[in-house]
């Protein structure tokens, strides 16, 4: 019929023959206010037009609503259908996310539905969420020591998503129910059954995980946002850093009661770590001091400790991780790292987008290693499984996390520095002849043979 249908911002749907508007039609309602990428403010209206079939037209808006057209006369007919994306026991309770984006393959019923709220819906007689996602910017990340396919993230929302590595799906969605307090970080206790969780507020949540999901502490003892917080390797014990300079230092035994605060810090607290004994609390803050606390007294530990043992190692300051700072960096590129359970690699997350993995210790200045990149902001966090087996990093705005599985590198069939040494060796590991392959194609090539004495 050569008629061009648009959305507006205002939720209309406009009609048009050639350069002239026909007729405008209400569709959606206009949503909230939005920035858009031109910094200016405007509503949402109506986001999306699809055809459907020949007869059928989809529009998704900023109401969270799709609904279905009759195009059948070459024009924007009566609406035939209001879908909204939202669960059955959501209905009357909050407002469904608005609608990013529609796709459906020609002439099919079922078409898919991309949320403000990160998630993929595929719409049918029983529409179902395809991806769940986090609908703000995602900082926090802990691994379950315990069961290592599970992990877990927060978002600046007021809800906490419990995953499995192995389906890749959400296992648990955990409304905080606090006043709409947000999460920013995370624990899993050493035995798996208790997950802590830090809010923006000040106030420290811990909920039993396994068998039953149930509250079992709520308190409120720092002034600003909880920023880290680890459980001790004997499991007695949880630290958690804060934005106001202090470490508070948590009984589990004693359902969680405060046993010291350790002060000494001078700016945020962003990153802890425990001796393997439990002993002494190891912490890094935003002024780059790295600062060591007795866990029982909350006095600062000033004694040399280079020969301590540390459980974990996610402060990114420090002598065995010195190295990660790449050229130009000002100090605050890299958010954060952790060394592997086998402690052979170190994995960190950088402002660019990337992660970087290291072997481990990094003690040499810029030193190599393999980066990867696929997010589209900066990436706040990174952690292994407790198995090894894959790595999780999350990346901020563009709440997404990364599930990267660990692969063994293969030398190509033609490299002749392979995985054994060079031999044959004497006692004192003196090599006295270059490996076969290489002498083979020394020869072949015209070059210089006979004994060669290398130090290995």
């Amino acid at each position: 019929s050569g008629i061009l249908l648009t959305g507006t911002a205002q939720g209309s749907i406009c009609s048009w023959k050639g350069c002239r508007l026909m007729k405008e039609s209400p569709a959606h309602a206009a949503g909230e206010l939005e920035r858009r990428p031109d910094g200016l403010q405007s509503y949402g209206g109506v986001r999306c037009l699809l055809l459907q079939s020949e007869n059928v037209l989809l529009t998704g808006g900023s109401d969270g609503y799709v609904i279905k057209w009759d195009v059948s006369k070459g024009d924007l007919g009566a609406p035939l259908q209001r879908i909204p994306m939202l669960r059955p026991e959501q209905m009357g309770l909050v407002a469904p996310p608005a609608i990013r984006g529609l796709d459906c393959f020609p002439g099919s019923e079922v078409f898919i539905a991309g949320t403000s709220g990160c998630d993929v819906w595929e719409v049918d007689a029983t529409p179902e969420v395809l991806v769940e996602g986090h609908s703000a910017s995602l900082w926090g990340l802990a691994m379950n020591p315990k069961y290592p396919h599970v992990f877990m993230t927060a978002s600046d929302t007021d809800s906490i998503i419990v995953w499995s590595a192995a389906t890749r799906k959400p296992i648990r969605i955990v409304q905080l129910a606090q006043n709409g307090d947000r999460a920013r970080c995370a624990a899993f206790s050493r035995d798996g059954e208790h997950l802590a969780v830090g809010l923006r507020s000040g106030g420290l949540k811990v909920m039993a995980f396994y068998p039953q999901l149930s509250q079992i502490y709520w308190g409120k003892l720092f002034a600003d946002e909880v920023s880290c917080m680890r459980y001790s390797p004997c499991g007695r014990y949880l630290a958690a850093g804060s934005h106001d300079q202090n470490i508070e230092v948590y009984d589990v035994r004693a359902g969680y009661k405060r046993v010291c605060r350790c002060v000494g810090h001078s700016s945020t607290v962003t990153h802890l770590d425990w001796a393997a004994d439990s002993s002494v609390i190891m912490s890094n803050d935003q002024a780059y001091e790295i600062l060591y606390f007795d866990p029982r007294t909350g006095k600062q530990v000033k004694e040399n400790l280079r020969d301590t043992v540390w459980d974990t190692w996610s402060c990114v300051l420090g002598f065995p991780v010195m190295g990660i700072w790449h050229p130009d960096s000002d100090g605050t590129d890299v958010n954060a790292c952790d060394r592997s359970p086998s402690m052979r690699y170190l994995a960190t997350a950088d402002d660019l987008g990337r992660v970087n993995l290291f072997n481990y210790p990094v003690v040499v200045q810029h030193a190599p290693a393999y980066r990867y990149p696929g997010h589209s902001s900066h990436v706040m966090n990174v952690r292994w499984a407790a198995d090894e087996s894959f790595l999780v990093s999350v990346g901020g705005r563009d709440q997404c996390a990364f599930q990267w599985r660990v692969m063994p590198i293969t030398q190509p069939a033609n490299s002749y520095f392979g995985n054994q040494p060079l031999q044959p060796l004497d006692k004192a590991g003196v090599m006295y002849r270059l490996p076969d392959g290489i002498q083979d194609a020394q020869q072949a090539a015209g070059g210089r043979s006979g004994q060669q004495r290398v130090q290995q």
